[in-house]
């Protein structure tokens, strides 16, 4: 995918063959568009055009774009350190969120680990609860998801994503195998649920389930009493 010559600035002419674009196919995709700045929901492009964006940046950008806020805060922590490992080592910044994090979050839900994507908290996530088996001395490496579901594109959460409607069938052989499930809406699904649960109990590691949207699966809302009663038949079995 080259730009012709006379498609946008210098850096873009120069640049543009030397990157791989995230879900495109190089051969036959139109050259993406040179942006040069943002402000709030708008992105300004090269030649002059003005976007909106209705996404967010892929839903990272949720305050908008150069938020005075946001921008006031990375310059102060800029200034005192851009970045600092959490090898052996900790920053008032991180604490402070995760004390906030904890006080809002319910139960005794009381700590955080910081991930720098989503696809990695996932990993993460999936790491912990095949430790905690560990921990009780049980080796379980099975997790239980869901139709419709997504939970990232590095490889292990790719395997907890739906197999069929999502981006990843063509990586099938790759991933691990793990036990797809209709979310239980009627009685008959959550008997269903409850059976696929004690049949595998001895294997199952989790349960992952996206709270209230599966977004990707096409913003699919989920009723309270649905999510309830998963959690209720993973206590019930000894799941987490």
């Amino acid at each position: 995918m080259a730009a012709s010559d006379d498609a946008g600035p210098g850096w873009y002419r120069d640049g543009l063959e030397h990157v791989w674009l995230p879900y495109t196919q190089m051969k036959t995709a139109r050259p993406p568009l040179p942006v040069v700045r943002t402000e709030g929901c708008r992105i300004h492009l090269a030649d002059g055009r003005v976007l909106v964006d209705g996404i967010a940046s892929w839903w990272t950008a949720a305050h908008g774009y150069n938020h005075p806020h946001l921008l006031k805060a990375v310059a102060d922590q800029l200034e005192r350190m851009p970045h600092v490992m959490f090898g052996g080592l900790v920053h008032e910044p991180a604490l402070r969120l995760a004390r906030r994090l904890a006080a809002i979050t319910p139960g005794d839900l009381d700590h955080a680990f910081f991930a720098e994507s989503g696809s990695v908290a996932v990993e993460v996530a999936l790491k912990m609860a095949v430790q905690y088996w560990l921990n009780h001395g049980e080796r379980r490496s099975r997790f239980v998801f869901f139709r419709h579901g997504y939970h990232g594109d590095t490889t292990g959460a790719m395997a907890v994503c739906d197999p069929e409607e999502g981006m990843h069938a063509r990586f099938s052989h790759l991933l691990a195998r793990h036990l797809l499930a209709d979310l239980p809406r009627t009685d008959e699904e959550t008997e269903a649920f409850d059976a696929l649960l004690a049949r595998h109990r001895e294997d199952i590691a989790a349960i992952i389930i996206e709270p209230l949207v599966q977004g990707a699966g096409g913003m699919r809302f989920h009723d309270p009493d649905v999510l309830g009663s998963v959690a209720r038949l993973a206590r019930a079995h000894g799941l987490l």
